[in-house]
């Protein structure tokens, strides 16, 4: 019997809405930038086209960094979960930003935003259909 993968993404998105309490550490609204594709069409929009920006729920979680001896190194990783029923597809050319769930951004106010470098993308995709996404953010 064949796996229901998108129901099974749609069940995982479900959950994470349930348990991302934004109130909790940990759990939080996020915002997806991508570039938009193509030239822009303006000399003052950024390059690449006008961006698109996708509200996403977070799991943040943050591993603090051995060396091979088992020492701490004082560098921290940063990875956050999303669903992959989401929406959207992350990628490490991307930029996020954290704690906020924004419903619309123009190009005055995305210059003024502390928008994250994402250096990995990592999807759980089972049967090839993305269920989690597991994304690392720039120290």
């Amino acid at each position: 019997m064949a796996e229901d993968w998108t129901g099974i993404a749609a069940e995982v998105e479900g959950a994470l809405q349930s348990i991302a309490d934004v109130n909790e550490p940990g759990k939080q609204s996020a915002t997806i930038r991508k570039d938009g594709a193509g030239a822009p069409a303006n000399p003052w929009d950024p390059p690449g086209g006008t961006p698109t920006y996708h509200k996403v729920i977070v799991l943040q979680s943050d591993k603090e960094l051995r060396d091979i001896n088992g020492t701490l190194i004082g560098q921290t990783k940063r990875t956050i979960t999303i669903s992959g029923a989401a929406g959207v597809v992350p990628g490490d050319d991307d930029k996020i930003i954290l704690g906020q769930a924004l419903d619309y951004v123009d190009a005055e106010t995305d210059a003024t935003l502390a928008w994250e470098e994402i250096m990995a993308v990592r999807a759980f995709a089972p049967a090839g259909v993305a269920v989690l996404y597991e994304i690392d953010l720039a120290a």
